[in-house]
């Protein structure tokens, strides 16, 4: 898991099938100077720190199981950080 802090939306006139009605953002990457974007699962605001699953693990927050390899997802919003303990 990556933690990051969401920037921004990132708007498209078209998307993929797979990514219709999926809400797309912009995530800084926490101690890094990089951004990714990320399907936002948990309706994150802007300043929100999250927890952005990749790879299979993006897919499974989307939907979970074996079966998920038609999902179209590398990255996902997985937790809202609330604070750190």
């Amino acid at each position: 898991m990556i933690r990051g802090r969401v920037i921004g939306d990132v708007w498209a006139t078209r998307k993929a099938p797979g990514l219709s009605g999926r809400r797309l953002v912009l995530v800084g990457i926490a101690n890094e100077d990089r951004v990714m974007v990320a399907i936002d699962t948990l309706d994150a605001r802007q300043g929100q720190e999250v927890l952005i699953s990749v790879g299979s693990g993006g897919r499974n927050v989307l939907k979970p199981g074996p079966d998920n390899r038609e999902v179209l997802c590398d990255a996902a919003i997985a937790q809202l950080v609330d604070g750190e303990s």
